[in-house]
C-alpha cells in the first residue's frame, strides 16, 4: 500500500514538473493580499506557482499552487517590466515549512552562496543582501526546508564553511507568533 502511494506522488510531481516546463508567463509578481505582499512565480493557464518565500504570516508557502486573475498591473524588476497578478484561491498547497533564523555573514558575496547553498539542498532562502564591507549586524532570515533539524543542518554546515559567518535561532516561523504573545 505505501509503494503504491510512493509510486502515486512520484508521477504526481513529475506531471507537476512537466507543467510548469512550458509557463505562459516566466517570471511575475504575485500580489497576495490587500496589503501588497507579493512574491515572484511563473503563470500559466490562470495558475501561478510561487518561487520565492512569502512571508508566513501571508498564509502561502513556497511553491504553492494558486488561482490568479491578471495581469493587473506591471511594475519594475531590475532593468525590465513584469506583470503583476492577484491571487484569487489557493489551488495546491504545498505544505513546505517555513524557518527563520538569525545570521552574521560579513562578506557581502556570500549571500549569493547562501542562495546557492540551499538550491544545491533543493531547498530556498531569502536574506537580506547587504553590499557593506564587513556587516556584522545580526539579521532575519527565511528558509524551506523539509524539517526543523534539516533547516538546521543546512545552515550550520554553510556557517562551518567560513569562521566569518554566524548563525543562531533557528526556528519554526511562528514561534515568536506562539511564544511571545
Amino acid at each position: 500500500m505505501e509503494f503504491t502511494k510512493k509510486i502515486n506522488d512520484w508521477f504526481l510531481k513529475k506531471k507537476d514538473r512537466q507543467f510548469w516546463k512550458t509557463p505562459d508567463k516566466w517570471l511575475v509578481a504575485v500580489i497576495l493580499d490587500d496589503t501588497k505582499n507579493q512574491v515572484y512565480g511563473k503563470v500559466k493557464n490562470g495558475l501561478a506557482i510561487l518561487e520565492s518565500i512569502p512571508k508566513p504570516e501571508t498564509g502561502y508557502s513556497y511553491l504553492d499552487v494558486v488561482k490568479v486573475a491578471g495581469p493587473i498591473g506591471k511594475q519594475k524588476f531590475r532593468d525590465d517590466e513584469i506583470e503583476e497578478y492577484k491571487v484569487i484561491e489557493i489551488f495546491k498547497k504545498s505544505n513546505i515549512p517555513t524557518f527563520t533564523f538569525k545570521a552574521r555573514i560579513p562578506n557581502p558575496g556570500d549571500y549569493f552562496k547562501l542562495c546557492a547553498w540551499f538550491e544545491k539542498n533543493g531547498k530556498k532562502v531569502v536574506f537580506p543582501w547587504s553590499s557593506k564591507e564587513n556587516n556584522l549586524e545580526w539579521r532575519k532570515g527565511f528558509c524551506t526546508a523539509d524539517n526543523l533539524e534539516q533547516a538546521i543542518k543546512i545552515l550550520t554546515e554553510f556557517i562551518k564553511s567560513d569562521s566569518s559567518r554566524e548563525v543562531k535561532d533557528i526556528l519554526n516561523w511562528d514561534y515568536y507568533k506562539i511564544y511571545n504573545g
